[in-house]
């Protein structure tokens, strides 16, 4: 009886023994698992966020600089060719450098000039002074009646008065005929009208 006693302490003490090896090397098991468990997590997150960063540093990569866009051939020739000058052609009305000592254009009396205005003279050119009266010193006048057009323009010159006689008649036709004058307005028209115009020629005794 006393056999069969210690035969069964002893049993139980063996399968408690073997229970809790049994248990502990579960325990470890669970615990090496977690702990791998727990490093395969680390290891992941490691890997997923150098990944993030990298994708983060190719995203802040600067971007292309932009090409300006071509210029239209048109708009280049315009920026490289250089702005030409206009030249504006003005009518020569300068007198004659030989003759600027002497007065050649005397006062202007102007006849039949009623209406909306008096008659305005646009061009007066220079008479020239005859060389032979130059050299003998003769002076003197001529005075004329011009028959001007509605445009302005000479249509005929008649001599009037001359001194002396015979000497600068013919340079004052020729200058006269080159005249031209502001037509005469009437109600808004314009009229032909007559001139009276005197040539003074002097000499320059200074």
């Amino acid at each position: 009886m006393m056999k069969l006693i210690i035969a069964f302490v002893c049993s139980v003490f063996v399968t408690a023994s073997i229970f809790a090896v049994m248990s502990g090397m579960v325990t470890s098991d669970g615990a090496h698992n977690a702990n791998q468990a727990d490093q395969t997590v680390v290891d992941f997150i490691r890997l997923k966020h150098d990944s993030e960063s990298r994708i983060k540093q190719r995203e802040k990569k600067e971007p292309p600089k932009r090409k300006k866009p071509p210029v239209p051939p048109q708009q280049a020739s315009q920026q490289n060719t250089p702005m030409k000058q206009i030249a504006m052609r003005m009518p020569n009305i300068t007198p004659d450098l030989s003759l600027a000592n002497q007065n050649l254009l005397g006062d202007a009396q102007v006849g039949m000039g009623f209406g909306d205005g008096d008659v305005i003279p646009l061009v007066r050119m220079p008479a020239q002074y005859p060389s032979k009266a130059k050299r003998r010193n003769i002076e003197g006048f001529v005075k004329a009646r011009l028959e001007v057009n509605a445009q302005g323009t000479v249509d005929s010159v008649e001599i009037l008065d001359a001194k002396p006689r015979g000497v600068f008649e013919r340079s004052a036709i020729r200058a006269l005929y080159k005249y031209k004058f502001k037509p005469q307005m009437i109600n808004g028209k314009a009229q032909a009208q007559t001139v009276t115009q005197t040539l003074e020629y002097t000499l320059d005794k200074g």
